[in-house]
């Protein structure tokens, strides 16, 4: 069987990202699902076990009863971030590796407890900050850390949602830990400080606003979430590193259509890289010399599902001892601080 998962929290992401990578990965299996919502674990089955047999999977509706009952190798962590830092810590003090998916906490002070809990156990555990195994953000990655823009000095992460994810309650503070910020924005964060060369942390300030209720009309899926929508919508930020970095933060929701896209532009000594749209450039001999295709072919490919095909295997190779986890635990740290400190201000 190789090794053994259990998927808590079998929402849309659950699903979709944990239960359908790990059936694929072929030294991995699915022995156990948890969910409050039994729908959300029948939904599970109906896409992948439509036939009842042995080989399906053991449901819980208790996180603490499937960590007590099953001996798993391996927790992917699906709920919410209300919940998720208390899940966490469970799986690793029973000896677990533990894959989370973002935002990683509330705040700071819990995330360093799955950090810390996880370095005692000894297990590996990383958040899933999926957009670094996009092709784009790997080219432009090695790019950068190959010396293309010489020293990198400037990062630029927006995200720009032409709505509001409702296939969660990413619009409910108290269960997803933040809107635009938390929910979404952090992806890029992630993204500009691998690309910076994750530098230490020295400051984050910033500006949280909300514009939904000031709107007069809404579609149909939001106006049912009218009641209970209490988060941010429009956010800026302004980081800085100890090395002289630095960097700026944009995470809006509601944006026209038009610009619903998502980015990281980065500045260096000597070039520029932006990953929406693609370019790297390197300035040589008084110009920019384009080198976008000497690193990934422009007809190239990439969407939600490569990507959390290729996070969910790369963690099973990590526990298996054949790859490193591409997300540091210091890496995590300053990502939460960084959303952490943008909402305290």
């Amino acid at each position: 069987m190789g090794i053994r998962v259990g998927v808590i929290g079998c929402g849309s992401f659950g699903r979709n990202a944990y239960v359908r990578n790990v059936l694929s990965h072929g030294e991995a299996d699915v022995v156990a699902l948890c969910d409050v919502n039994a729908a959300s674990v029948e939904k599970a089955f109906e896409d992948y076990y439509p036939e009842e047999t042995s080989g399906r999977p053991n449901v819980y509706d208790d996180y603490r009863d499937l960590l007590r009952e099953e001996a798993i190798d391996v927790a992917m962590v699906g709920t919410m971030a209300d919940i998720r830092p208390d899940v966490t810590v469970a799986a690793l003090q029973r000896g677990a590796h533990v894959l989370a998916a973002k935002p990683m906490a509330f705040t700071l002070p819990d995330a360093e407890r799955m950090i810390d809990e996880a370095r005692a156990a000894d297990r590996h555990f990383m958040v899933g900050y999926n957009f670094r195994f996009r092709a784009d953000a790997t080219a432009m990655h090695a790019f950068i850390a190959g010396g293309g823009m010489g020293r990198p000095m400037f990062a630029r992460a927006w995200s720009h949602e032409a709505s509001v994810p409702t296939w969660g309650p990413h619009y409910i503070r108290a269960q997803s830990g933040g809107g635009s910020l938390a929910s979404t924005a952090v992806h890029v964060i992630d993204l500009a400080v691998w690309f910076l060369g994750s530098p230490d942390l020295e400051a984050a300030t910033g500006q949280i606003q909300a514009r939904f209720h000031d709107l007069l009309s809404y579609p149909e899926k939001l106006e049912k979430v009218r009641s209970t929508y209490d988060t941010e919508d429009v956010v800026s930020g302004h980081v800085s590193f100890k090395s002289g970095q630095s960097m700026t933060v944009e995470g809006m929701w509601l944006a026209p259509e038009v610009v619903n896209k998502k980015g990281v532009d980065v500045w260096g000594t000597a070039g520029y890289a932006s990953l929406e749209p693609f370019r790297l450039m390197s300035w040589k001999d008084g110009d920019y010399v384009d080198r976008t295709e000497e690193f990934l072919p422009s007809e190239f490919t990439d969407d939600s599902s490569q990507r959390t095909t290729k996070e969910v295997h790369h963690f099973i190779d990590c526990c298996l001892g054949k790859a490193t986890p591409l997300v540091t635990f210091d890496e995590m740290w300053t990502d939460q601080a960084i959303v952490d400190r943008i909402y305290q201000v």
